[in-house]
This record gives C-alpha cells, sequence and structure tokens, in this order.
C-alpha cells in the first residue's frame, strides 16, 4: 500500500471518518503481516501523543520531527536503534505531515460529507449538485456523493443507473465509480451510465466522457451520438442504437420496425415485468415486426396495442405474461 494512501486511511479511523470498505481495507493490510501492525500502533501512538496540538494550523517542525523520530525510536527494538537519524528523517515527517494535514482537514472541512440517496418506491429522484450537476437516478438506483471536492476532482459513486447533466469545470474533472471498478471521466456534458455486476454502458448526448478502469490503465472516448461498453475488461465504443436508452426518464418507448422477440424484452425492463414467449410462439414472434410508440402507457395497454397490430394473445400466469398464439 503507498504510503500516502496508509496515512489518510488511518488518519480515516482516528478521526471516526472511515468507511467500512475503507475499514477492511486497513484491516486486511494490518494483520498481513507483524512489520506492518507494529508500523499501525506507532502512528497511532504518535497521533495520541499529540492531540493537544492537532487543532492548531501552526507547527514547530524541527521539534515536531524530533518528537516523531523520539516515539519511533522508543517503538523500536533495541537492534533497530543503531540507525543515524537522517534515515528516519523523511518518513517521520511524511507521517506527522500527513497526519496533520488529515487533522486539521477532518475536524476545519465539515463540507466534505458524503450523502446517498435512493431511488425508492418506483418513483425517478432528481437532485442537482451545489455545482448545479443534475441528476435523474432510475428507480432502483443509489448514490453517494460529496458537495465538497475530493482533492481537484468532483467524485460520485453509482449503483443501477442514472442520467448526469454535468457542469463544466474544467479544474474539477468530474468522476463517476462504479461497483465493479469501472469510471467515467466526464469530459463533456450529458449522457446516461448504467452499472451492473457484469459491466457498465455509457450512452452519450452530447459531449463526451472516457470510459475506463479506476486505475487508469486504459479507457476509450465516447462522443456524442455513442455507445461506451466495459464487459469482463473489455472496452468497446460503438453508435448508439438504442432508441429507448431514456424511456425511463421521458415514458416514451419508441420501436421502428422491430421484431416482436427484440420489443418484448424492452417491455419488460421498462416496466419492471417477466415476460415470456411460449415455446410455441417463438418462431411466430420472431418473424413479426412492429412500428409503434407508447408514451406514459401501462404495460397492459402496451400488450393490448400490440396485440390489435400483431395478433397474439397474452395472458399472466403467477407473476410472468406469457405470450402465445
Amino acid at each position: 500500500m503507498e504510503p500516502s494512501t496508509l496515512y489518510e486511511l488511518i488518519t480515516r479511523r482516528l478521526s471516526g471518518q472511515i468507511s467500512p470498505e475503507e475499514d477492511l481495507v486497513l484491516r486486511q493490510w494490518t494483520e498481513a503481516s507483524e512489520a506492518n501492525q507494529e508500523e499501525y500502533e506507532t502512528i497511532v501512538k504518535i497521533w495520541n501523543d499529540s492531540a493537544t496540538s492537532r487543532p492548531a494550523r501552526q507547527y514547530n517542525t524541527p521539534a515536531a520531527w524530533l518528537k516523531v523520530d523520539q516515539h519511533i525510536q522508543s517503538s523500536l527494538p533495541a537492534t533497530a536503534k543503531v540507525r543515524p537519524l537522517w534515515t528516519r528523517f523523511a518518513a517521520a515527517a511524511a507521517i506527522l505531515a500527513m497526519l496533520s494535514a488529515g487533522a486539521w482537514w477532518m475536524a476545519e472541512s465539515s463540507s466534505y460529507k458524503v450523502h446517498e440517496v435512493a431511488a425508492n418506491e418506483g418513483k425517478i429522484k432528481d437532485l442537482q449538485l451545489d455545482d448545479q450537476t443534475s441528476i435523474s437516478l432510475r428507480p432502483g438506483s443509489s448514490l453517494k456523493y460529496s458537495n465538497a471536492y475530493k482533492g481537484n476532482k468532483r467524485v460520485v459513486e453509482l449503483t443501477g443507473e442514472a442520467w448526469f447533466q454535468v457542469a463544466s469545470d474544467a479544474s474539477h474533472p468530474f468522476i463517476i465509480k462504479t461497483p465493479n471498478h469501472d469510471q467515467v471521466e466526464v469530459l463533456g456534458t450529458a449522457f446516461t451510465v448504467e452499472t451492473s455486476d457484469s459491466g457498465t454502458i455509457v450512452i452519450v448526448t452530447d459531449g463526451r466522457v472516457r470510459l475506463g478502469n479506476e486505475a487508469g490503465n486504459n479507457g476509450v472516448v465516447v462522443s456524442s451520438g455513442k455507445k461506451g461498453i466495459s464487459k469482463n475488461g473489455i472496452l468497446t465504443a460503438a453508435e448508439n442504437d438504442d432508441l429507448n436508452f431514456l424511456a425511463w426518464k421521458t415514458g416514451t418507448l419508441q420501436f421502428n420496425d422491430l421484431p416482436l422477440v427484440d420489443i418484448l424484452p424492452q417491455l419488460a425492463d421498462f416496466y419492471s415485468k417477466v415476460i415470456r414467449i411460449d415455446e410455441s410462439y417463438q418462431k411466430t414472434a420472431a418473424q413479426q415486426r412492429a412500428t409503434i410508440t407508447f408514451r406514459d402507457q401501462t404495460c397492459d395497454n402496451a400488450l393490448h396495442e400490440l396485440q390489435l397490430l400483431l395478433g397474439f394473445k397474452y395472458r399472466q400466469e403467477g407473476d410472468t405474461i406469457v405470450i402465445s398464439q
């Protein structure tokens, strides 16, 4: 683990600001070896011993370095104390600087508070961040965000699907993180992001975004009118052929000369229903095509219009709608 990451996690734990996920990472690191555990205990001791001085924003740097070094020395075995002071100088300075900066930031920046919102009860959740970014969450989706910047970035975490219209701010990139560790960096303004366990889909209506992973090792730029897909570590970008990617927000479903076998899955997704085509009707459903638009209609009304157009029957079997001859 990088020292800066380690010190930040320890600072967050000692300040009571650590998340369960971060705490798990830190616990796994300390349990990995006795050396890690000893280093953790040394840093905690430095933190506790310097508690009375943390709120102050001015530090006597030379004295602080000496104090940190003394704490480190007192906790090490006798065989380890023969090293000259200068070999530990940089590490002691780094620890104190990180802890001091972290503690001051935690104490002074109460604005950095993570919020979580969810679109429950089958309704879209609309929100606007302090930077004037507009977000709409699809029902069943959730978002973590803060109205303060994390470093120089605006970072949110999305589970599910959402539409974003991001306020322009070139000096503070807007980053969307997903449960499967994909990452969307905003280079433009309006787009949708759909996350799942298997990957991420980004469809851009205006501007550009970069779809990649959190490590930043690779990525594809997705521009207006295109779709970016991350699945099983593979990134692709292509023209968007999905007319209904925003149907959950607009309430409108459009089908242009599409087979019934392709229409029904989109209806099932839009209405959160289970729709199955009877085995005896599969071949016919693959040949039947329709051009039709539904606007703010119930699932039953939509199926009834398709029934009149194509001539199939449908029935309810438990939680499943069955399409048949």
